[in-house]
């Protein structure tokens, strides 16, 4: 990950579309079939997923916001809610509606959501959806907004304040001040990340507090925070991500602690991925 400490970027929503409009063929292939890192947060994502879906705990109406090609939105609608896809990317949500994963697919940036107020009994936004909207503040607002009072939002963020940022601001690919800064007053910074083949995506660094206080300023409870990659993250994600062998089974004896030092204080808190659950207040 790269990033500066440029508090606006123009366009940021042509460039996150161009991206994922290229990614959509390959998404898949790349970032789950060929790495173990983000197999292993997509697995623990899906912890999450089933204890929510699965115990029945969410009435009906679903967005899966960021939906992308529609992996959360196959896993859904399997097991029986009416879900929405809504993505920025036009390609992604093609190949979501070829291969038959979505029915009610919207093309729209979350920032302005194109739904009426309290549509939705809960919003999926996993994939580091929020990071990728330099605006997070407002589609945090319009969430709210189109979530029904109770619903739950269940998320995943990249966290500025972890050790792998620091290998990150140590090897300039952050701004140490951005990430020193993130640290002390609990502040993140938009900046840019750089993907698989070094695409160059504007992108939202947060800090815990960061994510706590927008929730709040919402209407939103915090459920609970989980941390994913704990332990893990003493490997560089440079190296992790596209691991070796070797690093692949180091990498898979530190996900045996992942699993209990994510859900205790205050190890959870520097992680690089939380997940999190907020539910609307009513």
């Amino acid at each position: 990950m790269e990033g500066d400490d440029q508090s606006s970027i123009d366009n940021y929503e042509t460039y996150v579309s161009a991206i994922y409009d290229e990614l959509a063929p390959r998404y898949e292939k790349v970032y789950i079939k060929l790495s173990q890192y983000y197999r292993h947060l997509y697995g623990e994502l899906y912890g999450i997923f089933k204890y929510y879906f699965d115990g029945v705990k969410i009435q009906s109406k679903v967005l899966d916001l960021g939906s992308g090609t529609g992996i959360w939105t196959m896993l859904l609608k399997r097991r029986g809610y009416h879900v929405v896809s809504l993505d920025i990317s036009r390609a992604s949500l093609t190949k979501c509606i070829k291969s038959r994963r979505c029915s009610d697919p919207t093309q729209g940036d979350a920032i302005k959501l194109p739904f009426k107020d309290r549509s939705f009994d809960a919003v999926v936004a996993y994939g580091s959806v929020f990071n990728h909207i330099v605006n997070s503040e407002n589609a945090f607002k319009e969430v709210a907004r189109v979530l029904d009072y109770d619903g739950y939002l269940i998320f995943d963020a990249d966290n500025l304040v972890c050790v792998d940022m620091a290998y990150e601001a140590l090897l300039g690919g952050i701004s140490m001040r951005a990430f020193l800064k993130g640290l002390f007053d609990g502040k993140g910074h938009v900046g840019y990340w750089y993907g698989h083949n070094n695409e160059v995506v504007p992108f939202r660094f947060f800090t815990l507090k960061e994510l706590t206080d927008i929730l709040g300023n919402n209407g939103f409870k915090v459920v609970d925070i989980r941390g994913i990659h704990v332990l893990s993250n003493v490997i560089p994600s440079r190296l992790h991500q596209w691991s070796t062998n070797k690093i692949k089974r180091l990498a898979s004896l530190f996900y045996v602690f992942d699993r209990t030092l994510g859900t205790h204080v205050p190890f959870k808190y520097l992680a690089t991925t939380f997940l999190i659950i907020g539910r609307k207040a009513s």
